[in-house]
């Protein structure tokens, strides 16, 4: 009978191919059994030699992931002994696992052990063992039709007769592809646009991109959502110095199942929680204040770029020069190029380029000439810059916002954020600039960034600020740095080595591949929404904030011309000579 036992195990290992390193671990508290059937075991071991094999004792396991686990125990104490020395650390959670029992054991202390294992999230496992004369395979099924949610019942599932098994099943049948409408509890909070819980009676739903993938999970493996809604105020929560807050609390406390909601993956909450695969990338960004508005004066100086503009003053300091020179040179020579009895080239340039009228017109034809040509370049310039103009004076126009993180620590903006995003930050530029607020403070401080003399700057990932633009495109839209600090990879948190996580990752992944992430994504997300200009529904009618700078333009003139203006008189009735041959020569 004995033999048949080992044999029956060989079976059970020979049938997993995709196994390539098998462990014994071996616990016996009576020697004179160990004796006995060590013969049996080494036989059970030299059969499996077509993986790599490691043959340990219970109180010597060394700390390494094992996949694949055989246990030859005697009894229920020697299944303690290698018990407690389960850890993720030493065993793959979800792996597979075969405990064989060499003297027979009561169905009390299998269903102790379920427990025990059900306590750890270990499933995959089956229990080999002599009972009344026959060989049983037993298991557990944690989730069946009869609504037994978490059962830890042992259920035969084969029996050795004969020297084979008398069904071809599975040894390890899935057990987490159908939860039977059993619940999960899900601790989540409003974080739009990934989370959003909408209430109504009795009821709620969960919408946005984590909750659409909730809701389809849910579908998919057949459990209930049980909601339990932490306030939006606490929502993540924290984990400093050992501590933890807010929903992480809830999970690591074992208090629910898993957390959802625009939740990033990071080292510190993977040492406490199990994360799934990652399922949406986004960057993480800070919103900044909008480029001030443009003074009227500024406006003015708007419709050409910097080159046309340092480009039509080396036109007019060429002809200014060029004038000069011919102002030394002979009448006859100035009446050709200038046209007879024109005292004032330089006036007449600047009249010319502002569109007046020229009181002496050339008689000769190179004159003629050269003024024609002047005319008609002055009348396209000019009638391109007053097209221009018009369009720039209806715009609110500003000036740039930062474009780059340099730039903030220069200006010695400081940077507000959440306190679990101190973690994704501490090596950053602006490390000595951040100070850590809760969720109210930040969305107040968000708000205050609309100001364009706003000297502080707030943490976001860029999908909330393009959901918040798509609400408020019409009234305010919040403004981002164009460098982006890094990229978020949002997961969903588990229990320590839950049992939903390989079903659950096994699902997003398809998710993924089918293009439904990106799908949910579209209704609450469009990068047309990024840093986007408010345009006016219809154009504006002109008033004095338009026109200002005109007028501060003309005043400036008027403030000349009465400077030169006196200037001439004082020249006259105090008889300056240079002066006057100045004025005489220019003007």
């Amino acid at each position: 009978m004995q033999s048949d036992l080992f044999s029956a195990a060989n079976e059970i290992i020979s049938s997993q191919k995709k196994v390539t390193a098998l462990n014994f671990i071996i616990a016996f508290n009576n020697e004179t059994i160990e004796k006995k059937y060590g013969t049996l075991i080494n036989d059970l071991i030299v059969k499996s030699n077509n993986c790599v094999i490691y043959i340990e004792h219970a109180d010597f396991i060394s700390q390494r992931n094992r996949l694949f686990n055989v246990f030859i125990v005697d009894n229920f104490k020697s299944f303690n002994r290698i018990y407690s020395r389960i850890s993720s650390d030493t065993f793959v959670i979800d792996g597979l696992y075969l405990i064989i029992f060499i003297e027979n054991i009561s169905m009390s202390d299998i269903e102790q052990a379920t427990r025990l294992l059900w306590d750890l999230f270990i499933y995959n496992v089956n229990f080999l063992l002599k009972d009344s004369g026959e060989i049983n395979l037993i298991t557990f099924m944690p989730f069946t039709k009869e609504m037994n949610c978490g059962n830890t019942r042992p259920k035969i599932i084969n029996q050795y007769v004969n020297g084979s098994f008398w069904s071809e099943v599975q040894y390890y049948p899935e057990k987490l592809t159908n939860l039977f409408q059993c619940p999960v509890k899900v601790v989540t909070f409003n974080a739009p646009p990934m989370m959003m819980i909408k209430y109504s009676d009795d009821s709620f739903q969960l919408y946005g991109v984590d909750g659409e993938m909730m809701t389809a999970l849910a579908k998919e493996l057949n459990f209930k959502i049980d909601v339990h809604h932490i306030s939006d105020l606490i929502r993540w929560g924290s984990l400093v110095n050992g501590t933890s807050t807010g929903a992480m609390r809830m999970v690591i406390n074992n208090e629910v199942d898993l957390t959802v909601g625009m939740y990033t993956i990071t080292y510190q909450r993977s040492k406490l929680m199990t994360s799934s695969e990652f399922y949406y990338s986004v960057p993480f960004i800070l919103i900044v204040p909008p480029g001030s508005t443009l003074t009227s004066l500024e406006k003015l100086f708007r419709p050409f770029q910097l080159h046309v503009w340092i480009l039509l003053l080396l036109i007019f300091v060429i002809a200014f020069i060029t004038v000069i020179i011919i102002r030394f040179q002979s009448k006859s020579v100035q009446d050709f190029v200038f046209g007879k009895n024109n005292r004032s080239p330089i006036l007449n340039i600047l009249n010319g380029f502002l569109g007046s009228t020229q009181t002496i017109l050339p008689k000769r034809n190179f004159a003629r000439y050269l003024l024609i040509t002047y005319l008609l370049f002055c009348l396209v310039k000019r009638s391109l810059y007053q097209g221009a103009l018009f369009q720039f004076l209806q715009k609110d126009e500003q000036k740039s916002e930062i474009q780059s993180i340099d730039e903030l620590v220069e200006k010695g903006f400081k940077v507000y954020m959440l306190p679990s995003s101190l973690e994704h930050t501490q090596n950053m530029k602006f490390k000595n600039q951040r100070r850590a607020v809760n969720s109210t403070v930040l969305s107040e401080k968000r708000l205050e960034t609309l100001n364009p003399l706003s000297q502080h700057a707030v943490s976001s990932s860029l999908e909330q600020i393009l959901y918040y633009n798509k609400l408020n495109y019409k009234n305010n839209t919040l403004t981002v740095c164009r460098e982006y600090l890094f990229t978020f990879q949002y997961g969903i948190y588990f229990r320590k080595n839950s049992y939903l996580t390989k079903m659950f990752n096994k699902k997003i992944s398809l998710f993924k591949t089918a293009g439904l992430i990106d799908y949910w994504s579209s209704d609450f997300i469009s990068n047309k929404y990024l840093n986007m200009k408010i345009d006016s529904d219809g154009p504006k009618k002109l008033n004095m904030e338009h026109l200002l700078g005109s007028f501060e333009l003309l005043a400036a003139g008027a403030l000349i011309t009465i400077i030169i203006f006196i200037f001439e008189i004082l020249a006259v009735k105090f008889r300056i000579k240079s002066m006057q041959m100045f004025f005489e020569f220019f003007v």
